[in-house]
């Protein structure tokens, strides 16, 4: 409080020592021009004191001068003497002019009276001279009229100039005076300027401080904040780890009991187990989908999909559900809507399973309606809109302002009665905004709900949803069985649970319970395995230091997969960053494993199998080296044109020209032995001869382009 007075205090200070600063400069440009003023007062005077000296000067000489024109009889000093008397005239005019307005003008008067005099008197003496005679001329001058006139003149001009004298005395004292203000003025403005800028400048230096103290401040706390929060953070990490993996073997176990023979009731506990364990996974997700939100971490990708596609498999796959309360679940999509669309469909598809769940959950008769439909749309951009209606229990007006809260549920007794967490709408909330979408909703108690979606998506071409499809499988599934992997897991169920699956899928692998035995079974044995499945939390040595140690010690470039119960935010680029190739979160999705160790699989099986088999054209050349080589040039040449033009077609969905190209490139393989690709190129020729399925024409492509690279790699080879 002290602190804040005197803050207040100081710029007080400081605005009335501006003021008094403005007012000082005021009083100082007042003395300065009264200096002014006076110094040319003083100046004005001065000149008048020197014309008064120079007419009595000339006054002295012109009397002078008659006297030598009589005494000497010269008339040609005549026009002299009127010259003298014309200035005299001119220099009392000018006295006259500058005199009168500061002055006594009596003293003006008489002087110009006996000037006159003086100049008649003077004409009279030259009159005299012409007329009478020089003798006539120096009797009238010794009558001494002229001189007592000159003297009264020399007496008129002595009265003024004393009385100019005094003026002048007073306007030098009057200077000195505006002097001495002016300099004591400008000492005080300048003590003062130097007070205000001292106090400002010490002021300014304090604040300065204290902001520099706050800054410092602030960066400590916000590093205590990132702490506190990677802290947080670490132990959702560990509390999503201990749960999901026991929630791993639970689901597993369960999914494999329910593939063997049990009776009715054990059917039905294992539903029982697996639905109880889905829901409680559901929630831990809704938990790490709210971390990763308020984290920052969840990236909105920008990739093309079909929404007509996700669409229905969103309600295919909730149909089920539906059908299981004997609820009605259709679609109902607008004409409008773009076929190709740019976003985040994992995203979408999210949105649309909470609120599809919700109003399924909530309705008893009846049933849920999507309605997806475009509000408006340009070149680039279209904003889809989806309303989900249902004909369930309904919102009570108070409580639709608050349901996207996070923990808020429309009733109390909604989570006893239905379950959840009263996070899905809050989520749901989070992830249409950082769309820049929007989300409402209408309700009434007893007449059911809508809830309304608005997203921002651009247009793609369907040249781009071809191009975003990622390569897959290009070696058939049996060849599993040639593979070897190295399982490193210490949960005992995960072991078994895992050991069951690649038993179930005839894979050869050996399993170690840490990273430190998997780092010294890779030490003994570097080539013997095709793959790493790699936990990450474990004991002695985790997943990171052991894929670390692997890749930097051993030098091994084998693939690993990252197993691991951390479900955070940035777990997947953590583990890449790693050095690891791939990433499975757990629960472990028994298709999923199987898709990611397939498709290793067959990249370790390309890098050590041939493409190319020569014994067709062996057979057929019998012998000829020369024609072997050529017919493997006109591949090399044929081959890169042929991919080519399907690729152009598939871009351009022209389904005759995919059926064409195709069959051509059936001879083209078949001579170099390459009839495992047969198969796709047969199915691209159903496909196109349908005109359907351009996105399965699209991967089987992708299938045949990867095994043409390494197979013109191969007749490089082979033709050197």
């Amino acid at each position: 409080m002290i602190r804040k007075r005197f803050k207040y205090i100081v710029l007080v200070i400081f605005l009335v020592s501006i003021i008094l600063i403005v007012f000082l400069q005021y009083n100082s440009g007042k003395s300065i021009k009264n200096l002014i003023q006076g110094n040319e007062n003083l100046l004005s005077e001065l000149q008048i004191k020197t014309k008064l000296q120079k007419l009595q000067t000339d006054v002295i000489f012109s009397e002078s001068s008659l006297r030598d024109l009589i005494t000497n009889d010269d008339a040609q000093r005549v026009q002299e003497l009127n010259r003298e008397y014309i200035n005299i005239q001119n220099e009392l005019l000018e006295i006259d002019s500058i005199v009168r307005p500061i002055s006594e003008s009596s003293m003006l008067n008489q002087l110009r009276f006996l000037m006159a005099e003086k100049m008649e008197n003077s004409r009279s003496v030259v009159n005299t001279l012409h007329n009478q005679g020089k003798d006539s001329a120096l009797a009238f001058i010794r009558t001494l009229r002229g001189r007592i006139i000159r003297d009264s003149v020399i007496q008129a001009i002595s009265l003024i100039n004393e009385n100019r004298q005094n003026a002048l005395s007073n306007i030098s004292a009057s200077v000195r005076t505006n002097g001495a203000n002016a300099r004591s003025w400008g000492i005080v403005l300048a003590i003062v300027a130097c007070l205000a800028s001292i106090i400002a400048f010490w002021y300014l230096i304090d604040q300065g401080q204290r902001q520099q103290k706050l800054i410092q401040t602030l960066d400590t706390s916000e590093k205590k904040l990132k702490e506190a929060s990677k802290i947080q953070e670490q132990f959702v990490a560990n509390i999503s780890h201990e749960i999901r993996t026991p929630m791993n073997a639970i689901l597993g176990f369960a999914g494999l009991m329910h593939k063997t023979n049990l009776d009715k009731n054990q059917q039905e506990y294992v539903r029982s187990i697996r639905s109880s364990a889905e829901n409680l996974l559901a929630i831990i997700n809704d938990i790490l989908d709210l971390s990763r939100i308020e984290s920052g971490m969840m990236h909105i990708e920008r990739l093309p999909f079909n929404a007509l596609e996700l669409m229905d498999s969103v309600i295919t796959m909730m149909s089920v559900k539906a059908k299981s309360r004997d609820l009605y679940l259709y679609l109902e999509v607008d004409d409008q809507i773009p076929p190709i669309l740019k976003g985040d469909a994992i995203r979408l598809t999210q949105i649309l399973i909470n609120l599809v769940t919700n109003a399924l959950k909530f309705t008893h008769e009846g049933g849920v309606k999507v309605k997806l439909e475009c509000n408006r749309k340009s070149e680039e951009m279209a904003w889809i809109c989806i309303t989900i209606t249902d004909t369930g229990i309904g919102i009570e007006p108070e409580k639709q302002k608050t349901i996207f809260e996070r923990f808020h549920q429309a009733q109390p007794e909604t989570t006893r009665r239905y379950g959840g967490t009263g996070l899905g709408l809050s989520i749901v909330k989070q992830l249409v905004e950082i769309q820049n979408g929007t989300i409402s909703v209408r309700s009434e108690p007893g007449k059911g709900s809508a809830f309304v979606v608005t997203l921002p998506y651009q247009v793609a071409s369907e040249a781009e949803i071809l191009a975003s499809v990622p390569p897959s499988a290009l070696i058939p599934e049996p060849l599993l069985e040639k593979i070897k992997i190295l399982v490193v897991e210490d949960n005992e169920m995960n072991q078994k649970l895992i050991k069951y699956l690649l038993q179930q899928w005839e894979i050869d692998f050996d399993l170690e319970p840490n990273g430190a035995e998997a780092v010294e079974a890779l030490a003994k044995n570097p080539g013997g395995y095709d793959m790493i499945l790699m936990d990450i939390q474990m004991p002695e040595m985790d997943g990171y230091t052991a894929t670390e140690k692997i890749r930097n010690d051993l030098h091994l470039g084998i693939p690993i997969i990252a197993m691991t119960a951390h479900a955070l935010a940035g777990e997947k680029e953590k583990c890449l960053g790693a050095g690891m190739d791939d990433y499975i979160s757990k629960p472990i999705h028994e298709d999923q494993l199987y898709k990611l160790i397939n498709k290793y699989a067959q990249i370790a099986f390309a890098s050590r199998a041939s493409v190319i088999n020569l014994e067709y054209l062996q057979t057929v050349s019998k012998g000829d080296s020369i024609f072997e080589k050529n017919m493997i040039r006109s591949f090399s040449a044929q081959v890169p044109q042929e991919l080519r033009d399907l690729k152009t077609a598939i871009e351009q969905v022209d389904y005759t020209r995919i059926a064409s190209v195709a069959h051509n490139m059936k001879s083209t393989f078949s001579f170099m032995g390459m009839q495992h690709l047969a198969p796709l190129l047969h199915q691209i020729e159903l496909e196109s001869e349908n005109q359907t399925g351009i996105t399965l024409i699209s991967d089987n492509f992708v299938l045949i382009d990867t095994a043409c690279q390494l197979a013109l790699k191969e007749a490089k080879e082979l033709i050197s």
